[in-house]
């Protein structure tokens, strides 16, 4: 009886090693890397799998044009080991690490689910700057 079960595990392994990785698409957080690769006009889920993540929450407008999903990101960074900071290699890249997490906000066309355009946490903080001086200047154009 135990031989077989010995048997039917290792027919069981073999088949999931032959299934070979699966594509995981529900990540939880993307990468600034994969935020570059988007493109105006993209389906909901041609984001998804560019960004190989879901979104983690979805807004609608009142008037129902538009819909902003959310997705988690993180920055990358070079992590070098005190021991190496003299190592040419490390000028180079490094393993890649990942860390500080912020949001995505990518804009949907509510009828065609086609992307508009997307800003991030920081981007939208710049902004507010850039929108500021952008609306004295048309106040002091009115005078």
């Amino acid at each position: 009886m135990k031989k077989q079960h010995i048997i039917y595990i290792g027919f069981l392994t073999l088949a999931l090693i032959a299934c070979g990785p699966a594509k995981v698409l529900n990540n939880y957080a993307t990468t600034t890397e994969e935020i570059f690769k988007l493109e105006k006009g993209m389906s909901v889920s041609d984001v998804n799998s560019m960004l190989k993540s879901e979104p983690k929450d979805i807004y609608s407008t009142t008037a129902g044009q538009t819909k902003v999903l959310v997705y988690k990101y993180r920055h990358n960074y070079q992590k070098v080991p005190t021991s190496s900071k003299n190592n040419e290699n490390y000028l180079r890249g490094g393993t890649p690490v990942y860390k500080d997490e912020a949001n995505l906000y990518a804009v949907f066309d509510s009828k065609t689910n086609e992307l508009i355009y997307f800003i991030t946490d920081s981007g939208r903080k710049m902004g507010k700057n850039e929108l500021n001086e952008a609306l004295k200047l048309k106040l002091k154009s009115i005078k």
